[in-house]
């Protein structure tokens, strides 16, 4: 009651006393003084620490000296509420680091988890090196449906047990696999069972993998160093990548993948080691490259020749030829792709005997690929780039074909004549994309645009494309 009695002074007091401190507070902020960074760290850490993590974050922008203080309270709390996609990019972290909070975010990420730890340029000596910064075990995502890890060859320990319930894509990319765990059991069905895609792209450890999937649609695997042995049991598997995972041991594989479309086999074959089963639904093929008039590469050709006898009736052939940089000693031919060789002209007529033998194709992709046009010279009525040279005059009869794409078109003579003989081969043409070199002009696209309307037909849908700033775009010349 007393306090009450002297309400009248007390209030006045009060409002006295907030008047002066309003005073104060406005002297102080007109002179400049940050009297928050005055506070001793530990005062301030102990303010803080009733506050959520990300409200004591905030106060960062608060006062110059609290920039970093908040950084130095020991527990951070944040809320559980789920995270849809997170991306961490890392610099030279250590495996302990990431092991450390990498549990925390497989418990609350439910959508696509990135994590890219950056590393100074690789070699072998790097790789392992990175390794030795220690590893770290991938914990059970139970939650995500995608993870896409590039390590930079830190040592990565695969779970022995758990189930990841959502998880539809799986990406790892340089990663020294450790023990105890193996990859093949944390995603083959029962452990992985939505899982559709897995893509494994540098790495070091996984000496043997066997998949059991039932749901797994796509399967990448490149540059898996020390793979020897390989089971995949997919049956609804539609596309298998294999590429350079057998170069330090003999090839040793079962596929059973009935449904597989897609087979891209860039890797040693050897069909007495190799089982590949039944691929009834197979269209598209790419194979080993293979090496030309190279004798030391005898062995890795043979691999490339007997993986192609495997298979009949493929809709879609992907074949890499590799030439040497000098080809003027050698006067004969053999299989060829369209391409520039050391100045000379490409080979129509090889490109002519690949097509009578695949007389049955629907679509034609072409790709002229030129070396350094100072370097390029015009070839003699001899030159073995037009050997043999009846090509030009022999018939064809291409009845399937309905697509034909052509990309880097420079104009040249010998270029011409091969379209020209296309259109003489084909009957059912339907739609030609050409798509002119970066280099070509106006003046010389549109130059090249009226030659093809000459020996065009009305029935076919011709496109142009030029590239205009560094980009692709639909041709159309001013009248």
């Amino acid at each position: 009651m007393e306090l009450g009695g002297g309400g009248g002074g007390g209030g006045e007091s009060a409002a006295k006393r907030a008047r002066l401190s309003s005073g104060d507070a406005d002297s102080s902020a007109a002179a400049g003084e940050d009297r928050l960074s005055a506070l001793p760290d530990d005062v301030v850490i102990f303010i803080l620490l009733h506050l959520s993590t990300r409200a004591a974050a905030r106060t960062s922008v608060l006062s110059r000296h609290w920039r970093r203080i908040w950084a130095l309270v020991p527990a951070f709390h944040f809320p559980k509420a789920p995270v849809r996609d997170l991306v961490v990019i890392a610099h030279g972290a250590t495996g302990e680091s990431m092991g450390v909070w990498l549990p925390a975010a497989a418990r609350r990420v439910t959508g696509d988890l990135s994590l890219v730890n950056c590393f100074p340029p690789y070699g072998a000596k790097k790789e392992e090196e990175s390794a030795q910064r220690g590893s770290f075990e991938f914990p059970c995502f139970e939650k995500a449906t995608a993870i896409h890890f590039l390590l930079g060859f830190h040592g990565l320990a695969v779970p022995p047990t758990g189930v990841f319930t959502r998880l539809s894509t799986i990406y790892l990319g340089r990663v020294w696999f450790h023990g105890p765990g193996d990859l093949g059991d944390a995603v083959s069905s029962p452990r992985c069972p939505c899982l559709q895609r897995l893509g494994v792209d540098g790495a070091h450890g996984l000496g043997g993998l066997s998949i059991h999937s039932e749901s797994m649609l796509q399967l990448e695997l490149k540059n898996v160093r020390s793979l020897s042995q390989l089971t995949i049991v997919a049956p609804a598997l539609k596309e298998l990548t294999l590429e350079f995972c057998f170069a330090k041991s003999g090839p040793v594989a079962n596929i059973t993948a009935p449904l597989l479309a897609n087979l891209v086999w860039n890797d040693v074959y050897d069909p007495s080691s190799v089982s590949l089963g039944k691929m009834e639904h197979l269209r598209l093929l790419g194979t080993y490259s293979c090496f030309v008039y190279q004798y030391s590469h005898f062995m890795r050709n043979q691999s490339c020749v007997s993986f192609l006898q495997r298979f009949e009736g493929i809709d879609t052939l992907l074949l890499t030829l590799v030439y040497p940089l000098d080809t003027k000693y050698y006067r004969y031919y053999m299989m060829e792709d369209i391409a520039y060789t050391s100045g000379h002209a490409f080979g129509a007529s090889v490109l002519f005997h690949v097509l009578r033998l695949c007389n049955g194709i629907r679509r034609l992709m072409l790709q002229f690929v030129a070396s350094d046009s100072k370097a390029q010279t015009v070839c003699s009525r001899d030159c073995m780039c037009d050997q043999p040279a009846d090509w030009e005059t022999k018939e064809l009869l291409l009845n399937h074909l309905e697509e034909v794409e052509i990309d880097g078109l420079r104009g040249s003579e010998q270029e011409f004549a091969f379209v020209k003989r296309v259109f003489n081969w084909v009957t059912k043409l339907k739609e030609m994309t050409v798509t002119f070199h970066f280099s070509i002009s106006e003046i010389k696209a549109k130059e090249l645009y009226k030659v093809f309307q000459i020996f065009s037909r009305p029935e076919v849908c011709m496109k142009f494309y030029v590239y205009r700033n560094c980009s692709k775009v639909l041709y159309a010349p001013e009248d």
